[in-house]
């Protein structure tokens, strides 16, 4: 999945960026325990997709 695209349905999910180390980013989402790490690259890995999905969907579950 493209980067631009990932930050699009995390935005919609209600998820607020805040700056990692490096080029990674942390997304949190209030309420969730884990934030969401991702890399500022063209293409996001499969793995982290998958757990960025996990966590909107247990996001969206919780509202």
């Amino acid at each position: 999945m493209k980067y631009r695209e990932l930050v699009k349905l995390l935005i919609a999910a209600g998820f607020t960026r805040q700056q990692g180390k490096g080029d990674h980013e942390k997304w949190t989402f209030p309420g969730l325990l884990r934030p969401v790490i991702i890399t500022q690259t063209r293409e996001v890995s499969p793995a982290v997709v998958r757990n960025a999905l996990n966590a909107i969907a247990e996001a969206e579950k919780g509202q």
